[in-house]
């Protein structure tokens, strides 16, 4: 497939992104912490609350250490003073005067003495001590530190009382760092370490996870990469987020070019060959192509002429066990498997193709369709048999699904209703859209009954047969057995088995975000959305009212376990962060006015009256 001619900066607008998100350049709005970028950061809150002693922060290039050490600076009380060294490349002297600089502490430029240096340190952090100031020195890059500098670091630990240390101090680099703290020579430096984390790359689904994280911070929740994409993704970058950024930003670039809506493997595969400067396999290909051609010819013109002068030749038919001749056999050849077997494996495999659906008017404001019966262990073995002799027509299709089944425009429309929002006027503007103008957001999603139990919004299910989609309908109460789908005259209901022939798992449903838009609350959000989340704890009794209607309006560490005890309660991935599924149970937890709740239904039908539109 030949490519178009493109630039960067236009794929975004074709997948639907506010921008670029997977640049290299680090931004808090992006901030995706892992489990173990959750742990590396409670390594450096814990000691920069503690107190005393070195805290080390080690891994990979491109791993993620800067992004843990924005989420730890934004983290830290306001009573933390911090020294932030990234040029660690310097002499004794040229690093004692950046830490006082940092700390604001004036000093001349002629005063090159390191004891001078050190003595107005002290007298600075014995005065922050005696105001309750806490100091903290952070070296970036410190695999780079020379022994004489991290031997003046170690010196420095000694400023202290009868009872505190007067400096915190975070060293943060590569694993090179690890060797050179095991040096004889600074073992004293290395035995004053009292935290220590190795940050590692990505799992397999945390890569998954980062990817997805950062699309919907750009503006898009739905599918742009298959699963083995990802997986693909993952194996060829090793899970460091770094290398992710830049193979997905190609790849993305990649299925722009081709006018693709989904990445798959194929394009990883080549987006990741262009990365290493490797030419494809296609071009590769074609240039091979004119030689076989003509050694293709020469053979066939070469057989050509010797069957012509070989006119005795005979063709045999070998006889088959019944005494018919087969057709087509070459003499001396034995009968084989005309079908070759495939190379390559598909990325899903497509469902067991339900009954055709058949449409018929609605009769009825409020229908109960029996569910089919089981059939009997002896039944069906004897079906089995049957089915093994002779092909059996399919069952009888089920017409109340089929009254139930609208386009997505027009079922996107009667689902906005159930929020109090009136469909567009022209139909060519996407509902999705002009609902996001109301203030809501479209999520759409692949789950099971439980899913939609979970979420309890009513939802539109896509409803396909023989791997055909059909159209969706809008369900709006759901019990233990059965289902409430409502239609343009009448709601029916049906039981789960039956419509789950028909239900894959894709779904579409409408949640409403903080006042603003945002759909993720951490680190770097702005303070209307933190108060907002803080808010919005108190109400559904997560933390005290007191900590909600106070001046704080930074997302701290207290925020953060808050959010992760009301996710734990509920099941959902302990990140600290609130994305939209978080968002979406706390608007249910604090229960929020003006959204729209799924109907409950008993085992034997809904509870409460159901009348006609």
């Amino acid at each position: 497939m030949r490519y178009r001619l493109t630039y960067p900066d236009m794929y975004p607008e074709y997948f639907g992104l506010k921008e670029a998100s997977f640049s290299i350049t680090p931004d808090p709005r992006y901030l995706y912490l892992s489990h173990q970028h959750q742990e590396a950061l409670a390594h450096l809150l814990y000691g920069a609350m503690e107190g005393g002693g070195f805290v080390l922060l080690t891994g990979e290039v491109g791993t993620g250490k800067t992004t843990v050490c924005r989420a730890f600076l934004e983290q830290l009380p306001d009573s933390v003073d911090v020294a932030l060294v990234l040029n660690p490349a310097l002499t004794v002297q040229e690093l004692l005067h950046t830490v006082c600089d940092e700390f604001g502490i004036e000093v001349p430029a002629e005063v090159d003495s390191s004891r001078l240096l050190v003595e107005r340190l002290n007298r600075y952090l014995l005065q922050a001590h005696a105001g309750g100031r806490r100091p903290v020195l952070l070296i970036d890059e410190a695999q780079n530190l020379s022994p004489a500098v991290l031997e003046q670091i170690r010196l420095l630990t000694n400023l202290e009382t009868h009872r505190h240390k007067l400096l915190q101090i975070f060293l943060i680099g590569q694993p090179e760092l690890g060797e050179v703290l095991r040096q004889p020579g600074l073992r004293q430096l290395a035995q004053r370490i009292t935290a220590r984390y190795h940050l590692r790359p990505l799992s397999p689904d945390e890569t998954g996870d980062y990817i997805r994280h950062r699309l919907a911070v750009a503006g898009v929740g739905r599918r742009l990469f298959t699963a083995a994409a990802l997986r693909r993704i993952h194996r060829l970058t090793g899970g460091i987020p770094r290398l992710i950024n830049i193979l997905c930003d190609r790849t993305l670039l990649g299925a722009y070019a081709t006018q693709r809506k989904i990445v798959d493997s194929r394009i990883v595969n080549r987006a990741f060959r262009e990365l290493r400067g490797e030419q494809t396999t296609s071009k590769r290909r074609s240039r091979l192509h004119p030689l076989w051609l003509i050694l293709l010819l020469i053979a066939l013109t070469a057989g050509a002429a010797w069957l012509g002068y070989n006119n005795e030749w005979k063709w045999e038919l070998p006889v088959l066990a019944g005494g018919e001749p087969k057709s087509g056999a070459a003499p001396g050849r034995k009968d084989q498997n005309p079908l070759p077997v495939p190379d390559t494996v598909t990325e899903t495999e497509m469902p067991a193709t339900p009954p055709p659906l058949s449409p018929e008017p609605v009769s009825k404001p409020v229908e109960k369709v029996a569910a089919e019966p089981e059939p009997r262990p002896m039944e069906a073995a004897t079906a089995s048999m049957t089915q093994r002799k002779s092909v059996i027509p399919a069952p009888n299709p089920l017409p109340q699904v089929a009254r139930t089944i609208m386009d997505r425009q027009i079922a996107l429309a009667r689902l906005a209703a159930h929020w109090g929002i009136s469909p567009p006027a022209p139909e060519s503007i996407d509902p999705c859209s002009f609902i996001e103008q109301q203030g809501l957001r479209c999520r759409q999603g692949k789950g099971s009954w439980d899913d939609i139990r979970f979420h309890d919004r009513p939802a539109l299910i896509e409803l396909s047969n023989e791997a055909e989609k059909k159209g969706f309908a809008l369900l709006t109460g759901i019990g233990p057995s059965r289902v409430l789908l409502e239609t343009g005259s009448a709601r029916i209901e049906l039981p789960l088995g039956q419509l789950g022939r028909y239900w894959k798992g894709g779904y579409i449903m409408l949640w409403r975000p903080p006042p603003g838009g945002g759909t993720l609350i951490g680190p770097g959000s702005s303070p209307a959305y933190v108060r907002w989340l803080r808010q919005t704890l108190a109400r559904a009794g997560i933390q005290p009212d007191d900590g909600a209607t106070g001046l704080s309006t930074a997302f701290d560490l207290a925020l953060s376990q808050a959010v992760k005890a009301f996710q734990r309660r509920l099941g959902l991935k302990t990140d600290g962060l609130a994305g939209p599924e978080t968002l979406i149970q706390l608007n249910n937890a604090a229960r929020l006015p003006d959204i729209p709740h799924l109907e409950k239904m008993s085992i034997h039908g809904i509870k409460r009256h159901l009348a006609t539109d």
